[in-house]
C-alpha cells in the first residue's frame, strides 16, 4: 500500500510532462511564464521569531515549511500564536483557500495547496503564492515538478541551511498552457487523490490491525 502510494505519486508527475512537456523542449509549444507573471502576489512569513502559545481554543494556527513537506499541508501538528500576534501578521498576509504555500528555508522547493478555508499565519520559512488567472492544481504541480525544483536548486542562497530567495522563486519558469488543459490535468489530481484516500485508510486499518494482534500475543 506505501509502494501504491509513491507510485500515484510517480503516476501525477508523469502525466504532466506527458501532457505538457518541460520547459527546456516546450514541444507542445506553450507560452513560457516567470511565477512573477501567475501570481497576484509572492511573499515569505513573518521574519521575527514568533511567540508560541498552548492554547489552541484562542490561539491561531501558525505554518511554517515542515507542514508542507509532503506536498500537502499537515494541519495535524501545527503551532498557535496568540491572537494580537495573528493580528499584526494577518494584516500584512491573509492566507486563503487556493494559495500555494512553498517551503523556502531548509527543506525548498515543496509547494503545498491551502486546500480549505482555514485562518492561519506563515513563518519566513513558508513563501505564499496567489495565483492569478491560472488553475491551483496545475500550478502547485508546475512547481513541484523537477525542471522547476532545478531551477530552485540552482539557486539556493547561504551556507548551512538552504535558502530560497523570493526574487529566484518569481523568476523561475514554468510552461502556462491553455486552461482547458490545465482543468483536465486538476480533474486528473483530483481523481488521483480519491485513490490515494482510498489507499491510506486500507493503510489505517491495516496499522489498528498489526497494533491489536500485538496487543493480543504479547499483551
Amino acid at each position: 500500500r506505501e509502494n501504491e502510494l509513491l507510485k500515484l505519486d510517480d503516476l501525477v508527475k508523469a502525466r504532466f510532462v506527458e501532457m505538457f512537456g518541460t520547459v527546456y523542449n516546450n514541444k507542445f509549444g506553450y507560452e513560457i511564464k516567470t511565477l512573477q507573471d501567475v501570481c497576484e502576489q509572492i511573499k515569505d512569513g513573518t521574519h521575527q521569531t514568533p511567540t508560541y502559545t498552548e492554547d489552541k481554543v484562542n490561539g491561531y494556527k501558525f505554518l511554517s515549511s515542515k507542514d508542507v513537506t509532503t506536498g500537502k499541508i499537515d494541519w495535524t501538528h501545527l503551532k498557535y500564536i496568540p491572537e494580537e500576534l495573528h493580528n499584526e501578521l494577518y494584516a500584512r498576509i491573509a492566507p486563503k483557500k487556493d494559495d500555494i504555500l512553498l517551503a523556502k528555508n531548509g527543506t525548498t522547493g515543496i509547494a503545498a495547496i491551502v486546500d480549505k478555508d482555514e485562518i492561519f499565519d506563515i513563518y519566513v520559512s513558508l513563501a505564499l503564492l496567489r495565483p492569478v488567472e491560472i488553475n491551483s492544481v496545475y500550478l502547485w504541480a508546475a512547481i513541484n515538478s523537477v525542471e522547476t525544483k532545478q531551477q530552485f536548486d540552482s539557486s539556493l542562497k547561504g551556507i548551512g541551511v538552504p535558502n530560497l530567495h523570493l526574487g529566484e522563486i518569481k523568476k523561475a519558469r514554468i510552461i502556462v498552457p491553455p486552461m482547458k488543459e490545465q482543468e483536465q490535468f486538476a480533474a486528473f489530481v483530483e481523481q488521483t487523490d480519491k485513490s490515494k484516500f482510498v489507499v491510506q485508510q486500507q493503510l489505517a486499518e491495516l496499522e489498528t490491525l498489526k497494533k491489536s494482534l500485538m496487543q493480543e500475543y504479547f499483551g
